[in-house]
């Protein structure tokens, strides 16, 4: 998810099928939330950040960990 500008954007599972991983990542694309495993039962839950983000990202469970992200990583865009 793109937002517009930077906020502590809310995230839901409702509809999901599967689980997933949840980053938050600030203007600046740097890693500042990361929630593991989140199970499609734990809607009408809300996750947000406890900082401000701009970007959010949603992959398969499984996929921080494969990839060793951490909070602080930094996102790098390739052309």
């Amino acid at each position: 998810f793109v937002f517009p500008s930077s906020d502590r954007h809310g995230i839901w599972m409702k509809d999901m099928l599967f689980s997933l991983d949840i980053m938050w990542l600030d203007k600046d694309l740097k890693v500042v939330k990361i929630l593991e495993d989140v199970s499609p039962e734990t809607f009408p839950e809300v996750f947000e950040p406890e900082v401000q983000d701009q970007y959010v990202l949603e992959m398969r469970a499984g996929f921080v960990q494969r990839n060793k992200i951490k909070l602080g990583s930094q996102l790098i865009l390739y052309d």
